[in-house]
């Protein structure tokens, strides 16, 4: 359990002309920050998500869940979450966010897409100064993120699927072997796509951090940060 109690802020990020919904949850100390990305609604602490993102925030992590697209967006357009170039400039402006935040602004970036934005984190990864140090896709499409930008990845990524019943098991294996840097898979059997099925969804989340605390870089000394405020 954290050692601390999470102050969770609703925020509106601007990402060109549109404005995002996210969901901040931060403590002092944080040893790291999870954006959680999504075509999907998820910036609310109701959201299936929010209780993924709890397993991370027992660990201390901060986290940020960002939906990709506007409601309207959501509405007007069924197709808007397959447009993963909007979902990857989108999703480069939230982390230009977070760098002018100062007491986010000096924490490790780890990226968790789920559904069309898991080629998003992807595509963004390859594109963020600094990048960000893990990625997870959850039930996502890392393989729309493109053939070539999958083979310049060097990125550690973690894929979770679910069994038989998840319709992006196979294109996420497929992407798998496109990747240039480290990669692992991991498959619920039980779960389908969503992961709403009992337990599959905090197993998913355990695995998620476990990854993250594996690649996890640690925090520069308070001086080094001092000296990066100046």
């Amino acid at each position: 359990m954290s050692r601390y109690q999470h102050r969770h802020a609703e925020l509106s990020i601007q990402a060109d002309r549109a404005w995002l919904n996210a969901v901040l949850s931060h403590v002092p100390d944080a040893p790291a920050l999870a954006v959680f990305f999504s075509a999907s609604p998820i910036a609310s602490t109701e959201s299936r998500e929010f209780v993924s993102a709890r397993v991370l925030q027992d660990a201390d992590y901060a986290t940020l869940l960002v939906n990709g697209l506007t409601g309207y967006e959501e509405k007007r357009d069924p197709d808007a979450r397959y447009n993963v170039p909007k979902l990857t400039d989108r999703l480069l402006a939230v982390l230009d966010w977070v760098s002018h935040q100062p007491h986010l602004a000096h924490l490790p970036i780890c990226l968790h897409g789920t559904n069309t934005a898991a080629a998003a984190i992807l595509k963004a990864a390859a594109r963020s100064t600094p990048a960000p140090f893990a990625l997870v896709s959850r039930g996502g499409r890392p393989d729309l993120a493109g053939a070539e930008p999958l083979r310049q990845n060097h990125v550690p990524l973690l894929v979770i699927t679910g069994g038989s019943r998840d319709d992006t098991r196979t294109p996420s294996a497929n992407a798998m072997t496109l990747l240039g840097g480290e990669r692992s898979q991991i498959e619920i059997s039980t779960a389908s796509e969503l992961f709403v099925e009992p337990g599959t969804l905090d197993q998913a989340s355990r695995a998620a951090l476990e990854w993250f605390e594996r690649w996890r870089p640690p925090l520069p000394a308070p001086e080094a940060q001092a000296d990066d405020a100046r």
